[in-house]
């Protein structure tokens, strides 16, 4: 990903960020959520095994499906109508999910992006109060005052292997679950001239060739 930084002087400069993409997920491996007034359970996963995606509860496996679809839902789960994009789980159906995540090789993973909803004061459906990644427990803060989507990432992981898991602790009736998403650690950053907007003319051409001369002989 390049990032443009421009500066005020007539030879502004960038910085190119040096930073894989996100992880591809191949597979994941979980209990599938529940129904209420909408259908919370994971309806997109393929391949939809003996059709548990649309089954409460029914344990999903081989496939992927909302969890990994690079869509983070922007609106409650009460907005979302009945194809929500939230997965949702009841305390009366199935407590504190499991889920497991597998990549094609072996990957080293120094993020996990985390996509929550909260909502305590319509339907019950708050942050969860911990989340398990691999061996490492992260607390969450419970906010009972702002509705709405979050997410939520956790960094410094350092997790290797061709899978991790992740549990998720309920802190009331419901929980909803929108998107996770895995990155490698970043590469530092490295600062280049910035010359593309200087080739309207030769002049500047010369300009930039003879400034990036000096900058590799200081």
């Amino acid at each position: 990903m390049k990032v443009w930084k421009l500066g005020f002087l007539f030879l502004p400069t960038f910085v190119l960020q040096v930073r894989a993409a996100p992880l591809t997920v191949a597979s994941y491996t979980m209990n599938n959520g529940g129904s209420g007034g909408y259908d919370y359970r994971d309806f997109t996963y393929l391949p939809c095994p003996a059709n548990n995606c649309k089954t409460d509860d029914a344990v999903l496996s081989g496939g992927t499906g909302k969890l990994t679809d690079g869509i983070s839902p922007l609106t409650n789960w009460d907005d979302e109508g009945t194809l929500t994009q939230w997965v949702g789980w009841a305390t009366f159906q199935r407590s504190n999910p499991h889920i497991v995540f597998s990549f094609a090789n072996t990957v080293t993973i120094n993020s996990v992006t985390v996509w929550l909803d909260n909502t305590p004061t319509a339907g019950g459906v708050s942050l969860p109060s911990l989340i398990s990644i691999g061996s490492q427990n992260f607390s969450i803060t419970p906010d009972n005052l702002t509705s709405g989507p979050r997410g939520y990432t956790f960094s410094g992981l350092n997790l290797t292997g061709n899978s991790v898991d992740m549990q998720l602790f309920q802190s009331n009736i419901w929980m909803m679950l929108g998107e996770v998403s895995f990155d490698e650690a970043p590469l530092s950053s490295v600062p280049e001239p910035a010359c593309w907007g200087l080739l309207a003319g030769s002049a500047s051409l010369a300009l930039c060739a003879a400034k990036n001369r000096r900058n590799r002989t200081t």
